[in-house]
């Protein structure tokens, strides 16, 4: 046939023939055509043109021969297949793709076929029969009522006629069915033990015929009853196909994960060769988290939209941060770090990244192209190289974790062709290898320069797809493949080529990994299961970081810390035990040991060291390893620089439904030697505000746009936090806010209350807040004005905002009762713009201080108006009191007596003058009638 990579869907051999090394006679329906053989199959020549989809002998007479081309319908020879001819006039040919054919042994004229037809939006299928009783002359179309696709014959597709029964048909589709008429109707004979997606019927004819078997995603089954009952034949049939992206356990010998088609992700049992499912679907990708060997991830397969596909730890899917509407391979690469276990990568058109074990993932790449990722391979050697295969053919590399990324493709020296293995080794990140699938061409190939070009290294490999590739774990010098033709290994790294074949049958093997802990690599079939390889590979340490450079501080800071990733690798690296050390004083590695994968903190104390530059080693030691690994760490202090920030000035404020934005800042403003220090700064801001500078270098300003639109009336608070590179005094924060104003306006009404003595002169003062508020409110200035009663005089009548108006009341004329005015304050220039005072006085009968003397030690001899009113003249405290008196009695002792007072007793304050000061400390207050220093007048 002369070319590799073709689908084969049948294989006719001629009875007549059959069994002769250089003369049997071979039919091949394949995606490449219909190849016919009568060397048996030293050489062949192409019959028919086209995708051959099927090819059936005449059981009778093989001479007599039928074949389906997808889309060019069905062709008969009757002279063993040397020349054929159009036989399907009658099946429409438009929309056709996979054809199917069964031929009923009884009666050969009589043949079965199954065309799948393409829907309407090009991606669904569904399916029509056809019949033919006259050798393929005329085809009549049947219904098949009962039977259905589900929309995917085009993978599950299948027919078969009962030796004895020309109208006794079987179909296979995703279930199995039965039709007794002919195909004109078919019922369900799918018990629940038969497995789904049904891809072969035979019936044996030599013993039974009625013993009919089927071939599915499940396995061999077979029934003798006519498809009641099913039978599975699988306790001791190794067929599983492997998927790639098997794992071990790191310590557990017999356990292996791996990922199946539609045999979900399998798991031995108890170490038999008996396997369990732990998670169904189709399984992909596997990986062990080798710090907590309990914890394990696979996957199933990938349905763009589908609430199930992604990553999963444990069984449980953990896909937050993946966009699930992406495209990605039906089975996408999901890879472990090989040293950071809970850092993994998960490939669709966009490469992901997860630091947490899975809780969250992080693009880091995204495809030009929108093609989807086919393989990755993580570095050993440094957590920043990463390499990355995607479906047109190219390998890009990152070696600065994700900020840039470096593509190559044909011309860099890598073949056009689908790349489904990568490897990169294990202690210098610039080597990799690439493994490519198809024919024709190479297959393996190296890169020694970061990927910037890549050799072709296949040398005597088979022309056969190469599906995975990993280092030699003893050996980084060689290579291990898996090929659909087997494993193949090389101690030079390509060129020369040996296959692994004791014991290892000659099939695709999807994937090959190794677990030197355990001693195993071990191959994963698509098709015959897996087998295990012993291998021995010396202990050796790998850590990470494998240097701590470049660490910069400021002087007399607090010391910082770090975290090293300890991974012995070799012969039982689980049980490896390490420690750790430094031999300066300012690396503190306390408590530092493990066994097995493990991490360690340590810390830099620096608070005691000058600026200056230092140097230092952190030393890890595994037990069986001859030499300890040192990690170099090299500090740079540099003299410090001071940051602060300067607010740009008072709060804003703005009319409510203002639309016109404004810029705010803050200054930076560094001093020290390093005034050209870098800062970066961010806006802790509401949705109504947009940073615009966020960075720069010294001093500078981090600016940023307000919109007030649709804000409501209240105070707005913006948060910046500003941190500079090695400076004290970061990270630096500062409060900005705004305000956003009512209309301006005058508060109303309000009301206040003062006390008098009817007869006395007392002018008491009061005073209250002109009372105005909103926007521009403290521009304003505002009048006052009373309705004119005799009572009551406005002392201040004009101000502006903040200040108070200020009146006196006057009970000389007046009798006990209670009054009460109005006061109008007014916005200058808005008249309509006003507010009212209601002032309230209330007026008690004369009294003396004997009166009060006695109610103080319990004889009722005052009012309540009048014990009000001398709390208020008192000391003020809610309650009438001794206190109360006394204050009295003080304001009598100076000057001539008044009213009131006693016989002979001097006057406080109770002349008829009206000048006010202050007495006790106590100022005049709004609601309260008059400061405590009002004059009380005698009367007349």
């Amino acid at each position: 046939m002369g070319r590799g990579g073709a689908r084969i869907a049948r294989v006719v051999v001629d009875r007549a023939t059959a069994g002769s090394p250089t003369t049997t006679s071979v039919l091949v329906a394949s995606s490449f055509g219909l190849y016919r053989s009568v060397s048996s199959g030293l050489s062949w020549e192409l019959a028919l043109e086209g995708y051959a989809t099927d090819v059936v002998a005449n059981p009778q007479d093989p001479s007599i021969l039928y074949a389906a081309l997808a889309g060019a319908g069905i062709y008969r020879s009757s002279d063993g297949g040397v020349s054929w001819s159009y036989s399907s006039e009658s099946i429409p040919r438009e929309g056709a793709q996979r054809t199917i054919l069964a031929i009923a042994p009884s009666n050969p004229d009589v043949v079965y076929t199954g065309v799948v037809l393409r829907g309407e939006d090009r991606r669904s299928a569904d399916m029509a029969i056809y019949r033919t009783g006259d050798g393929g002359t005329y085809w009549e179309a049947i219904p098949a009522e009962g039977a259905s696709c589900f929309g995917q014959c085009w993978y599950d597709f299948t027919m078969a006629v009962h030796p004895d029964n020309a109208d006794h048909v079987y179909l296979g589709t995703v279930l199995m069915y039965e039709s007794t008429d002919g195909g004109m109707t078919f019922t369900e004979v799918h018990p629940g033990n038969l497995y789904v997606d049904q891809h072969h019927l035979a019936f044996d004819t030599l013993s039974d015929p009625y013993r009919l078997y089927v071939g599915n995603d499940g396995g061999v089954f077979r029934t003798i009853d006519g498809g009641q009952n099913w039978l599975g034949l699988n306790s001791n049939l190794g067929l599983a196909q492997f998927y790639r992206g098997i794992s071990m356990h790191p310590s557990d010998p017999v356990i292996t994960l791996g990922g199946t088609q539609d045999q979900g992700t399998l798991r031995p049992s108890g170490g038999t060769l008996a396997w369990d499912k732990i998670m169904g679907g189709d399984g992909g990708y596997t990986a062990f988290d080798a710090e907590d060997p309990d914890v394990w991830y696979g996957e199933t397969q990938w349905i763009r939209g589908a609430g199930y596909a992604g990553p999963r730890k444990n069984g449980n899917r953990m896909a937050d941060g993946i966009d699930i509407t992406e495209n990605a391979l039906f089975i996408a690469p999901l890879v472990i770090d090989p040293v950071d276990s809970r850092r993994l990568y998960f490939g669709t058109q966009t490469l992901y990244r997860t630091d947490n074990s899975a809780r969250r993932w992080t693009p880091v790449y995204s495809t030009p192209d929108d093609s989807v990722i086919t393989a990755i391979a993580p570095s050993p050697a440094s957590a920043n190289t990463v390499y990355a295969a995607i479906k047109s053919g190219r390998v890009v590399v990152t070696h600065d974790g994700g900020e840039t990324w470096l593509e190559a493709g044909a011309a860099q020296g890598l073949p056009d062709r689908w790349i489904g293995g990568l490897a990169a080794h294990p202690s210098d990140p610039g080597q990799a290898y690439a493994a490519a699938g198809g024919f024709l061409s190479g297959h393996v190939f190296q890169t020694t320069d970061g990927g910037r070009s890549w050799q072709d290294r296949t040398g005597n490999l088979p022309d056969h797809p190469v599906n995975s590739i990993i280092y030699d774990p003893a050996d980084p010098n060689g290579v291990y493949l898996g090929t659909d033709f087997g494993v193949f290994h090389s101690p030079t790294g390509g060129g020369n080529w040996t296959r692994l074949q004791d014991g290892l049958p000659v099939s695709a093997v999807y994937d090959v990994a190794a677990q030197p802990g355990t001693g195993r690599l071990v191959a994963a079939t698509h098709g015959r299961g897996m087998f295990e390889l012993p291998i021995d590979v010396p202990l050796s340490t790998r850590v990470r970081p494998v240097s701590i450079i470049d660490t910069t501080i400021v002087s007399g800071r607090r010391r910082i810390m770090g975290t090293v990733i300890v991974a012995p690798h070799g012969r039982e690296d689980y049980n490896a035990t390490w420690s750790t050390s430094s031999d300066s004083a300012w690396v503190v590695v306390p408590g530092s040991a493990g066994q097995g994968r493990g991490r360690f903190e340590y810390q830099l104390a620096t608070e005691a060291l000058p600026s200056g530059d230092y140097t230092a080693d952190i030393e890890i030691a595994v037990a069986g390893v001859p030499e300890p690994v040192s990690i170099p760490l090299h500090l740079h202090i540099p003299p410090a620089s001071n940051l602060a920030l300067v607010p740009g000035g008072p709060a804003r404020s703005m009319l409510v439904g203002s639309t016109e934005s404004f810029e705010d800042s803050v200054r930076v403003v560094f001093t020290g030697p390093r005034v050209g220090t870098k800062w970066t700064a961010e806006f802790g801001g509401g949705p109504w505000a947009e940073l615009g500078n966020a960075s720069g270098a010294g001093d500078g300003a981090v600016t940023w746009t307000v919109d007030p639109s649709g804000l409501e009336v209240g105070s707005y608070v913006d948060t910046v936090v500003v941190e500079a590179e090695y400076a004290s005094g970061s990270p630096a924060i500062v409060l900005d806010s705004f305000l956003v104003k009512p209309p301006l306006g005058v508060a109303g009404p309000r009301s206040t209350v003062g006390y008098g003595v009817a007869g006395w002169t007392l002018t008491p003062r009061d005073s209250l807040d002109a009372g105005l508020f909103g926007f521009e409110a403290e521009l304003a200035r505002w009048t006052a004005a009373a309705d004119g009663v005799e009572w009551l005089a406005i002392e201040r009548r004009a101000g502006a905002y903040g200040e108070a108006v200020v009146w006196t009341r006057s009970s000389a004329a007046l009798g006990a009762g209670v009054r009460e005015d109005t006061i109008i304050v007014r916005v200058q220039g808005s008249p309509e713009l006003s507010g009212v005072i209601v002032d309230r006085f209330e007026v008690v009968e004369s009294m003396t201080v004997e009166d009060a003397a006695l109610q103080v030690l319990g004889l009722d001899r005052l009012e309540a108006g009048q014990t009000r009113f001398l709390d208020w003249f008192g000391n003020g405290d809610g309650a009438f009191n001794a206190g109360d008196v006394l204050r009295w009695l003080d304001h009598c002792t100076v000057g001539p007596a008044g009213s009131g007072c006693p016989a002979g007793a001097g006057r406080a304050g109770m002349g008829d003058g009206g000048d006010t000061g202050t007495a006790g400390g106590r100022p005049a207050a709004g609601g309260r009638a008059a400061a405590a220093g009002d004059r009380v007048g005698r009367k007349p």
